[in-house]
């Protein structure tokens, strides 16, 4: 079952909660590829929520490879890359440097960064290889 919380009292636009929710269901293996997820009228529903914003946060999902949508057959989990390759591995990369030199700027020291680059990828647990290079 898919749970979703949707607060409306932050910044951060529904669709968005929704995508980073779903992320980080996929990343912590509650979604499994294959897996389908509820239609955008259901959750929507389930939300109460308007389908446009559900049908944008699975857009984007989609986009990013997490979400695989074929029409109306449905929405579900995508299979993981086998690797990341060319322009969309370089984009990333400068999304992770961008976002380290960002916390560098909010006062966190080497070794914070560490840890936390660290933490973060243990909690994705799954795919090991040593393949990461720039």
């Amino acid at each position: 079952m898919l749970t979703i919380t949707i607060d409306r009292g932050l910044e951060e636009p529904v669709y968005e909660q929704v995508a980073h929710q779903i992320r980080q269901l996929i990343a912590a293996g509650a979604l499994a590829p294959g897996m389908t997820l509820p239609s955008v009228r259901r959750l929507a529903g389930d939300l109460g929520v308007n389908l446009n914003t559900i049908a944008r946060a699975y857009r984007l999902l989609e986009g990013e490879g997490f979400l695989s949508i074929r029409g109306r057959s449905g929405v579900t989990v995508a299979e993981p890359a086998r690797e990341v390759e060319g322009p969309a591995h370089a984009k990333l990369l400068e999304q992770l440097r961008t976002t380290l030199v960002r916390l560098r700027q909010a006062g966190a020291t080497t070794d914070e960064l560490l840890g936390v680059v660290r933490r973060e990828v243990l909690a994705l647990g799954g795919r090991s290889t040593e393949k990461c290079d720039e």
